[in-house]
């Protein structure tokens, strides 16, 4: 018998390899979106790579390059030089918002983690307005259902929204459209996800009922802007917080919150850290997106925290906890994202 040693070597390779087509087809569908193309042939149907380049202004052969290894990944069909979607592309778009953030807001992030692992390194980057965007365009999924649900729980008045984190307000002006009565103001630190809000609010037509300042969630509670809000979102705000001012920093910024709004309830939206945890990393869900997204926080200047530590921080910030809730089993089962309902300990629940 021959020698058999380097029978299986191009089996081998493919598995090996593999997770490089996953990288490049991430960042591919990305631009795919991002670009307009998915877009433009979701308007059109059918159209060339041609008039597809001359309308979006783009080079025809890169364009024609994107699409052919599209058509090879079936997201795309070509016939002669026609390209079109196939089923795939529109599920895929169903989902924008994470291509948006983990691959528009955190790719470079990824790529950084190398030269960032030194122990006098810096911390890794990112394009913080995609990852505002991709956010807002997640919450249609869980944080918005999540905190209609906590705000339906809440007693009192509910006509005034604060937003610390806005994002480019989508999140915001989807919220106002389906309740008229409520009026918002949005506070986003990254100058291009506030230029992204002003055009959200402008598309939308809710100029007279939302406002938007460019600066930090901190820094809002230090200025004098005048707004009397009967809740106050933080989704996904707490944990660059608490990366940047510490554990002491974020309880002294809970506290001043109910210090300047006695009265507010707060609606918190985190994810519960629990990476090291195999029963909940064996899920799919857990293993397709928070793998990822609890990796690239530990390079960047935020701080993921247990259950158990933020319902600490928050006693020792003077709230408690009226709601406790989880995003729907339909979208996210693994419950690692989490809704709280808060106000200052004993408050007014009338």
């Amino acid at each position: 018998m021959g020698d058999t040693s380097n029978m299986d070597i191009e089996q081998d390779l493919i598995e090996a390899i593999d997770p490089i087509r996953g990288f490049v087809v991430a960042s591919v569908v990305y631009h795919f979106f991002d670009s307009g193309v998915f877009d433009y042939l979701h308007a059109k149907g059918v159209a060339t790579d041609t008039r597809i380049a001359g309308d979006l202004k783009l080079n025809v052969k890169k364009l024609r390059g994107l699409l052919d290894y599209l058509v090879n990944e079936n997201v795309v069909s070509r016939h002669g030089s026609e390209y079109r979607l196939r089923e795939r592309a529109v599920q895929m778009h169903r989902f924008r918002g994470w291509y948006t953030m983990l691959i528009g807001g955190y790719g470079h992030t990824f790529l950084q983690m190398g030269g960032v692992l030194g122990a006098d390194a810096g911390w890794a980057t990112r394009d913080a307005a995609k990852v505002g965007i991709g956010s807002c365009e997640i919450s249609h999924y869980d944080a918005m259902p999540l905190t209609r649900s906590l705000m339906a729980k809440a007693p009192g008045r509910k006509r005034n929204l604060l937003d610390l984190g806005c994002g480019n307000a989508l999140y915001l002006a989807e919220f106002c459209q389906a309740s008229p009565e409520l009026y918002a103001l949005g506070v986003e630190p990254d100058r291009g996800g506030y230029e992204a809000g002003l055009s959200t609010i402008k598309r939308f037509g809710l100029e007279d009922r939302v406002s938007l300042v460019n600066m930090g969630a901190v820094e809002f509670m230090r200025s004098d802007i005048a707004f009397d809000p009967d809740f106050l979102i933080l989704g996904f705000v707490l944990h660059e917080i608490v990366g940047t001012e510490g554990r002491e920093g974020t309880v002294k910024f809970l506290r001043g919150i109910i210090d300047r709004f006695p009265r507010i309830r707060l609606i918190v939206i985190e994810v519960d850290e629990r990476s090291r945890d195999p029963n909940v990393m064996r899920h799919g869900l857990s293993l397709a997106y928070y793998n990822p997204y609890y990796l690239l926080h530990n390079f960047t200047t935020q701080q993921l925290l247990p259950h158990s530590v933020w319902l600490e921080m928050f006693a020792e910030a003077g709230l408690q906890v009226l709601a406790t809730e989880y995003a729907s089993e339909l979208v996210d089962s693994t419950r690692l994202e989490i809704g709280y309902l808060l106000q200052a300990v004993g408050g007014d629940n009338e």
